[in-house]
């Protein structure tokens, strides 16, 4: 299994590997496009293949009855990689495999940068500037506004805003509110930790438009041999030039659980959903032909193209586990977390952060944010996002901590105890949390927490009472 933990802390001169690239992809997927990738992956590499629950076991090829395979199986074989390796080379026309009632349960890019931001320990003008700048992004995640501008429309200096621009540059996706492509690529390179005096971030600094010439352009730059100059330039090739481009908006009709909370035996445990219709594993067939098959001299560039398909399965495999691994371990903290949530109800749901989930886990806050974006848990409440158990805080009347969505209940359970003909304003609401349950909260902040519950204002609430009086 890979150890993420470990990967993570890349230093200076350690390349982001393609390995690690895969593993952080497959990370970031829910389990629904976790299949359709799978099934992608499993038709372009023939060391790949499906395993259905439902399949008997005879319709797989045993490694015991591989020496009955005829050889002129293993020719026909070799003729169908010659036919994958090109085919699989080109552009591919319109894919086999598709979900048709299927759509990814996709969030705003707005939303989920604003989500981050209200778990980051900033003050409320620092949060309404980070709000103006996500406002401000262009379709690349770029801001498209000068920091004069922000500076003037707050009041305040330029450096306050090169702060939290700062903040918000180091979220997911990381290089968001860039001012051009070079910040956005050297923001990427300064977070998985290549500093000013690295390869790669001398290149992109200093030779960002000659960078498309390749090695032969760069050989013997400042002393580097080609080798060095290959690693770095590859490094650069994997970094994400448009932050913003992957989020685009659409209606979720169908999600399906990642995880699973459950008790049994009066002791909570988490599941991994591993498997959908299917599980991948690898050919043992397609294995053991390139293990015994000695003479590729007919075509020399098979048995190259083998070992690297193969490669590419086992690191697939690895991935795999590491997902699975590391999003059971971030289930359990999560789990320990908000227990009693899941026993008494919404107002027992405990303030959480990525920190606070990044310390238990030893991951980084970027990676927990990979790992819950878009995925679900289905409880005995219900199925929620997991990002629904991450939130602000406040302390209760007897020290107790309490969540910004338990507190949002106590304001929805204020007005829906008040007398209609005299409802209460939001000044009214945030003493009587003060008095009641010992929460101190400002008004403007129940103003917020009551249009985020889409509850009418007092007036809207007395005009309304009107009408149906009259009705």
């Amino acid at each position: 299994m890979i150890e993420l933990k470990n990967e993570l802390k890349l230093k200076p001169q350690l390349i982001l590997t393609p390995q690690l690239k895969l593993v952080l992809k497959i990370l970031q997927l829910n389990i629904l496009d976790l299949h359709n990738f799978l099934l992608q992956e499993v038709q372009s590499n023939p060391f790949l293949e499906l395993e259905y629950k439902d399949l008997p076991e005879d319709n797989y090829i045993e490694e015991s009855n591989f020496e009955e395979i005829k050889l002129k199986e293993e020719v026909n074989f070799e003729e169908e990689l010659i036919e994958k390796r090109f085919y699989f080379g080109k552009e591919t026309p319109e894919e086999e495999w598709s979900w048709e009632k299927t759509l990814k349960a996709e969030e705003k890019l707005t939303d989920y940068l604003l989500w981050q931001i209200n778990l980051k320990e900033l003050t409320p003008l620092e949060k309404n500037i980070a709000h103006y700048i996500i406002g401000n992004l262009d379709d690349k995640g770029y801001l498209n506004i000068s920091l004069e501008e922000i500076a003037r429309e707050f009041n305040i200096p330029l450096g306050k805003v090169e702060k939290i621009r700062n903040v918000l540059k180091f979220l997911d996706p990381v290089g968001i509110a860039s001012l051009n492509l070079k910040e956005c690529l050297l923001t990427q390179l300064e977070f998985i930790g290549y500093d000013k005096k690295s390869l790669p971030y001398i290149l992109v600094e200093k030779h960002l438009e000659e960078i498309p010439k390749g090695i032969e352009y760069f050989k013997n730059f400042y002393g580097y041999n080609e080798k060095e100059i290959e690693g770095a330039l590859e490094v650069i090739k994997q970094l994400e030039p448009y932050p913003a481009r992957n989020y685009f908006d659409v209606n979720a009709l169908y999600v399906e659980p990642d995880l699973i909370f459950y008790k049994e035996e009066d002791e909570w445990k988490v599941e991994v959903v591993k498997e959908g219709p299917f599980t991948v594993r690898l050919n043992n067939y397609y294995k053991n032909f390139l293990k015994k098959k000695k003479d590729f001299s007919n075509n020399p560039g098979v048995k190259k193209f083998l070992k690297q398909k193969l490669k590419d399965a086992e690191d697939l495999l690895k991935a795999l586990d590491s997902r699975y691994s590391n999003l059971y371990k971030v289930g359990e903290a999560i789990l320990k977390y908000q227990k009693e949530f899941l026993e008494r109800g919404i107002k027992f749901l405990k303030p959480l952060t990525l920190k606070d989930i990044a310390e238990e886990v030893q991951l980084h806050e970027s990676t927990i944010s990979r790992i819950i974006n878009h995925k679900y848990v289905q409880t005995p409440k219900g199925v929620f996002t997991l990002r629904f158990f991450f939130s602000t805080g406040y302390k209760g009347k007897e020290g107790e901590e309490l969540s910004a969505k338990a507190v949002k209940d106590y304001i929805k359970e204020i007005i829906n105890e008040e007398n209609p003909s005299k409802p209460l304003s939001d000044s009214a609401i945030s003493k009587i949390l003060k008095e009641r349950y010992g929460i101190n909260i400002a008004r403007r902040t129940v103003t917020k927490y009551r249009e985020e519950l889409h509850i009418p204002s007092i007036r809207e609430r007395k005009i309304s009472k009107n009408i149906k009086e009259r009705g």
